[in-house]
């Protein structure tokens, strides 16, 4: 998200049409994460993550298409455009609301407070990583490059959440930490 402009830039729109794409990304982004948190007790966390996660594969796989021969195959601007405003919706839906979500009921009352700080830490550090090596990614891996990465690094994200979490919606904190201590 934090490279928007240049993503959109890099794809061959103008700076102004860039930035205006940047502002359609900021009202999906937000208007979806009030959609997530009305929603996610009654379709339940990880039925979001599954939906989202798996539509953040498929937009990124695009994004991913439309820099490698999106221009060969005369993709208009507006497919990229909607590949990323998919993604952020399927991110926003899923990933960014729901692990606060889980990180808040998953530690039993005695540690919750300091492991959601190791927990919130090590996700901003995370975040800065990828910050960070996002432009060096699309210098060295190409645009389509990172972006089918990006694609890659979903599926263990979905694994995990398969695997080592159970669904939480509708039990009280006092059940969850039973589940999590027993």
């Amino acid at each position: 998200l934090y490279y928007g402009p240049s993503i959109f830039e890099r794809a061959g729109w103008s700076g102004s049409d860039s930035l205006f794409a940047q502002i359609l990304v900021g009202a999906v982004n937000m208007l979806t994460t009030v959609l997530a948190l009305a929603i996610i007790d009654r379709v339940g966390r990880k039925k979001l993550v599954y939906w989202g996660v798996s539509g953040m594969v498929l937009s990124l796989l695009l994004i991913g298409t439309c820099f490698l021969t999106g221009e060969r195959l005369g993709l208009p601007d507006g497919v990229l455009l909607a590949a990323f405003l998919c993604y952020v919706f399927c991110c926003a839906i899923s990933v960014c609301a729901v692990v606060w979500v889980l990180l808040s009921e998953m530690y039993p009352i005695r540690v919750r407070g300091v492991a959601m700080s190791i927990a919130g830490f090590s996700l901003w550090t995370g975040t800065y990583l990828v910050g960070q090596l996002t432009p060096w990614m699309l210098a060295n891996l190409t645009p389509a490059g990172t972006f089918f990465l990006f694609a890659a690094m979903c599926v263990p994200y979905m694994l995990l959440i398969w695997k080592a979490v159970p669904e939480m919606s509708g039990r009280t904190l006092e059940e969850i930490e039973r589940y999590w201590t027993r």
